[in-house]
């Protein structure tokens, strides 16, 4: 059979997930690299105390080493071999953080790229995270949460994963699991959680392949059912102790106590190492179904999600940038309409092979499917809501306004005011209605009828309350007071005259001494000054060097004339 190229880049995609491989990035280690061994440290130790190996570097069983029985409940610190450990100076163990519970802290090195058994396999981190009720992931970096399924730490939680689902101990009670970012906080936690559920459902999807006795319509658990994920960053040993802190508490929530946590850690590293090898463990069954190309299969409906659901991000986007302005987005019923139906077409297009997985596969792709569904109708939902609002608004805005044009010419307390104005209302109602036509997506149930229906309450309780509206007594009031400013015009027209003198009397003297009398007579009026200052210098000079006169005497003639 010929795979088409984008089938062939996901096989090489599932090969990652389900084998080893010799790609190596940037924070790889090389070939030589020896892992530590695998040790777990009671609470209250520190960097500096003794730790009982459980596992040596080589990937051997210590013996003796379930000689030593420690009880508890049980952190697991899954290490990253070539990356700097802020959780302790040396690679042996950690300090419990909470001294007043039994917490035992199992310290395991994750898998790396090169190395398809043991320790670098990361049987150790499955063993130790088997019996952890909290496990901590450490050494993330930036460059592995890029391609987090194909880096060191993917291969990690795939064997973890792998052991949990094929272990036939259960629990009532989920693990949780921490991821720590290292040095860097600008992370896409819910991105980096798509992988982590990515990577789980493989492995769910390979458990159930090799389970012989699994009923033919069994559901494929989820990430969710097993553990409670949470992404944390960390910069320095001080935010180290808060994660570790965080999952001791985790743990204690548990409530479960390990009675033997060494030899539980030693049995469930052997068993996961004789599963490697193809020996007897857990999960060696009859198969029935190749692993690569279920992985493969779900590869191609995770890939095919993350690439529509981020195409139609960016349409959603521009036109919530449109809508938060104000503004409609044209058509916006029939685009969102069509931008749902192809990208669930392109959807179904690209994960049609994966529907013939049956109970594996099939059930994973309809979920991707369905979150896919959410992602797009939710932001159309909001959209198509928020459109309603400004234009219910922009509507009853107009409308109050046209009301205030016609406040003066009919009294809005009157029916005729209510009558002149019905046809007005259901103008407005009418334009909003049309409007809603380009609005509604009736796939989704969002009509035009509720809507509409609510405005024209809307617009009958402001016609009939407008009289009582702050708006119209507003207007009312500066009525009253312009028409209380107005002039009065006169009743007829008068003219009437009247004789204004002005005397000033200038006696010899030099300004020591001023006064003025009137007196007024209906229409006239006669003002008398005596100013006694003929005989000072400025004013002689502003005769010309003349005295001024003794008296001087100005009659005016005034006419007030009302047409």
């Amino acid at each position: 059979m010929v795979l088409p190229r984008n089938k062939l880049l996901c096989v090489w995609a599932a090969s990652v997930l389900l084998t080893t491989t010799t790609r190596v990035v940037a924070t790889t280690t090389t070939s030589s690299f020896s892992p530590s061994a695998l040790s777990w440290v009671p609470r209250g130790g520190s960097s500096s105390s003794s730790a009982t190996a459980i596992v040596d570097g080589m990937g051997q069983v210590k013996k003796g080493a379930s000689g030593n029985v420690m009880s508890g409940t049980v952190v697991a610190l899954l290490t990253s071999p070539g990356t700097p450990n802020l959780f302790s100076d040396s690679n042996v163990g950690i300090t419990a953080a909470d001294a007043g519970k039994n917490v035992v802290v199992v310290q395991a090195p994750g898998a790396t790229l090169v190395g398809s058994s043991g320790l670098a396999a990361g049987a150790g981190a499955a063993a130790a995270g088997s019996v952890a009720s909290a496990i901590v992931v450490t050494g993330v970096t930036h460059t592995d949460v890029m391609e987090f399924r194909n880096s060191r730490h993917g291969k990690t939680l795939s064997a973890l994963f792998d052991h949990a689902l094929g272990s036939s101990s259960s629990s009532d009670s989920k693990k949780s699991l921490i991821l720590c970012i290292q040095g860097t906080d600008t992370v896409d936690q819910d991105a980096l959680i798509e992988q982590v559920e990515a990577i789980f459902a493989a492995s769910a999807c390979t458990a159930l392949a090799k389970a012989s006795d699994a009923p033919k319509d069994a559901p494929l658990p989820t990430l969710s059912d097993l553990y409670d994920v949470e992404v944390a960053t960390i910069m320095n040993s001080n935010d180290a102790s808060k994660v570790m802190s965080m999952a001791q508490v985790a743990a204690g929530k548990s409530g479960e106590v390990v009675p033997n946590v060494v030899s539980a850690v030693a049995e469930a590293y052997v068993a996961g190492s004789a599963a490697n090898k193809g020996g007897s463990a857990t999960m060696t069954t009859t198969t029935t179904a190749d692993p690569p190309a279920v992985v493969e299969a779900m590869l191609a409906c995770e890939d095919a999600f993350a690439r529509h659901a981020r195409t139609a991000r960016a349409k959603l986007y521009a036109w919530k940038s449109r809508t938060s302005r104000g503004l409609r987005v044209e058509k916006f019923g029939a685009l969102a309409e069509a931008l749902l139906k192809r990208t669930m077409a392109l959807y179904d297009n690209d994960t049609m092979a994966a529907a013939g997985y049956g109970s594996s596969v099939a059930p994973y792709r309809l979920e991707k499917r369905s979150k896919l569904v959410k992602k797009i109708e939710t932001p159309i939902r909001q959209l198509f809501a928020l459109q309603v609002s400004n234009l219910e608004k922009t509507t009853l805005q107009k409308f109050n306004a046209m009301l205030l044009r016609k406040h003066g010419k009919t009294s809005p307390a009157t029916s005729d005011f209510y009558t002149e104005n019905a046809a007005a209302m259901r103008s407005a109602a009418f334009a909003f209605d049309t409007a809603m036509t380009d609005l509604e997506i009736p796939s989704l149930s969002l009509t035009k009828a509720k809507p509409s229906q609510e405005l024209n309450g809307k617009l009958n309780s402001l016609l009939t309350g407008f009289a009582d509206s702050p708006a119209a007594k507003l207007k009312l009031m500066k009525a009253i007071k312009k028409g209380a400013n107005k002039q009065k015009k006169p009743t007829e027209r008068s003219i009437d005259a009247g004789l204004d003198i002005v005397a000033m009397i200038r006696p010899d003297g030099f300004g020591t001494f001023q006064g003025f009398t009137g007196y007024q007579l209906g229409g006239n009026s006669i003002t008398v000054g005596v100013h006694n200052d003929a005989d000072d210098p400025g004013v002689i000079s502003q005769f010309g060097g003349v005295r001024p006169p003794f008296i001087r005497v100005q009659p005016k003639l005034r006419l007030d004339v009302e047409l």
